[in-house]
């Protein structure tokens, strides 16, 4: 797959979950523990030491696609599809994506949801501050309220 395929396609997933955990994080009814994940994922994303640096051309954003991943992967395996948020198929084939590619990572990564949780509940009185700073980090991947 060309480079440049490779980093739209990781763009567009991580477009995408972008759009759909900022509003997800918004609902009324989030227990504590997805709360949690929600706050530490996007929390990773804001670490400016994270597994690999967004400007590495290509891939630079591969590991924060992961981390949704994992997150999405873990809120399906202990509940019910989440409309709009975690569709089973897209998550499927979003796993599959990643462990195609995570070689190019220079190791076997996986991301643990018991880290993710527990930096989520170092942030989680943070969560929409954390949410505004993800739109605002990721502007370049397009408006995330009006698609």
């Amino acid at each position: 797959m060309p480079p440049e395929k490779l980093k739209d396609q990781i763009e567009s997933k991580l477009k995408d979950y972008i759009k759909k955990f900022v509003r997800y994080s918004g609902f009324a009814h989030l227990t504590s523990e997805r709360k949690q994940i929600i706050a530490g994922t996007f929390a990773y994303l804001l670490e400016d030491n994270d597994m690999i640096p967004d400007d590495v051309p290509n891939i630079g954003l591969l590991d924060d696609l992961m981390v949704f991943v994992e997150a999405a992967r873990h809120f399906l395996a202990t509940g019910a599809p989440i409309a709009g948020v975690c569709n089973p198929e897209e998550v499927l084939e979003d796993i599959d994506f990643v462990q195609r590619h995570i070689g190019l990572m220079f190791g076997n990564q996986h991301f643990s949801i018991d880290v993710i949780k527990k930096l989520g509940e170092k942030n989680l009185h943070h969560l929409s501050e954390l949410s505004a700073k993800i739109q605002k980090k990721y502007i370049q991947l397009g408006d995330f309220n009006n698609e």
